[in-house]
């Protein structure tokens, strides 16, 4: 019995989804399909273990097993068939409940198109790989694409870890102790969070926030690999969201355009949008499948883009081609997240070791005579 969570079986939705229809349909930017740009579904590939499965798309669907290099005939199903599992899977995915989770209305359709797994080989560079016709080229090509769904209730951008924490160094007089200052700000009234009040209280005490670094190594690298001034970009972003109670990327980035923290503009005023452009890059690389700890080599040349399915079932992409487009959609449909901070309720400061999620920030420390206070990274979709 293969289990799977929203975004796993979303990849077999896709799959279903497109061998039914034998449309891929491009987006606009309010994530509506264009029923005038689309890319004929030829094949859809799907790997396996030991072996890939391809699905080709005439009048009915042929299905072939690779092993090897060696290419067998499996069966042929029609495309009826897909066309009536499709709203079934959509609905089990939909109603799933808890983490990973089963759906049986589907299982003799599982056992029919004889997979065995529901996600691609954690080495693919891709979720899903399509041969399509391009009209744009006016040939067939295949491409990989990597799948955002938004069938779950909250679609992660750029999952959190431990690693995704910015790191601030504090400098100035704190006229408190450090036990007094983090106890006093981790209930704050106003229902404002305690990472905020411990910030704004750091500014009103007439104390420095500067920048030192990130936690990962590698997140740092990849961030460098992409645009070398983003991991300090990110930095102010981060600052604003929680100074500001501004979780919208859209609006935090109009607001470093208007402030100019890192003085790109020196003050005259410039029809080029550097912060905007730069955070723009970086949740399109995300998209693309740039996480915190493996090395992202900024290579996607042979991939078609990203597929997004949406809860009304439809499916649309933004192609290669379509980027600027994809990015703009990105950057004003994205928030900042609040992963749990893993701080000791009974001994604000401190590190809970009980806590399941360990990020462990949001809070002021000492270290090496310094003080420091760390901000996690976490994006999503609204």
């Amino acid at each position: 019995m293969i289990t799977g969570n929203k975004g796993e079986w979303s990849e077999l939705y896709v799959l279903t989804k497109l061998l039914a229809e034998g449309k891929l349909f491009q987006s606009d930017i309010n994530l509506d399909k264009d029923e005038n740009e689309y890319y004929e579904i030829i094949k859809v590939y799907k790997e396996e273990s030991a072996s890939t499965l391809e699905f080709e798309r005439n009048d009915e669907i042929s299905i072939y097993r690779v092993v090897n290099n060696e290419r067998s005939f499996v069966k042929n199903l029609s495309i009826d068939y897909f066309s009536e599992k499709s709203p079934d899977l959509l609905n089990g995915i939909l109603n799933g409940k808890g983490k990973h989770f089963k759906i049986d209305e589907i299982n003799d359709f599982i056992n029919e198109i004889e997979i065995q797994k529901l996600t691609a080989l954690s080495t693919s560079k891709s979720d899903i790989k399509l041969r399509i016709y391009d009209h744009r080229l006016a040939k067939e090509t295949d491409l990989g694409f990597s799948i955002k769904s938004l069938l779950g209730e909250d679609s992660t951008l750029f999952n959190t870890g431990i690693g995704n924490n910015f790191i601030f160094e504090i400098e100035g007089d704190l006229k408190t102790s450090l036990e007094e200052f983090n106890s006093e700000t981790y209930k704050p009234a106003g229902g404002i969070s305690k990472i905020t009040a411990r910030l704004r209280k750091i500014i009103d005490l007439g104390t420095t926030i500067k920048f030192k670094g990130i936690q990962s190594k590698q997140l740092w690298r990849n961030l460098k690999m992409i645009d070398g001034d983003l991991p300090e970009v990110l930095a102010h972003a981060l600052l604003h969201r929680w100074i500001n109670r501004t979780s919208s990327l859209l609006k935090t980035v109009e607001t470093l355009e208007e402030n100019d923290p890192m003085d790109f503009y020196n003050g005259e005023k410039s029809i080029q949008k550097l912060y905007e452009y730069k955070l723009k890059r970086f949740l399109a690389e995300c998209a693309m499948g740039m996480t915190s700890e493996t090395p992202w080599l900024g290579i996607y040349d042979a991939t078609g883009g990203v597929i997004i399915p949406k809860r009304d079932g439809n499916i649309v992409c933004f192609h290669i081609y379509d980027f600027n487009l994809f990015r703009e959609y990105l950057i004003n449909n994205t928030i900042f997240e609040q992963p749990s901070t893993g701080e000791d309720e009974d001994n604000p400061g401190n590190i809970n070791t009980e806590s399941k999620k360990k990020y462990y920030y949001g809070w002021l420390y000492e270290e090496e005579e310094k003080l420091y206070f760390k901000i996690n990274l976490q994006i999503r979709f609204k």
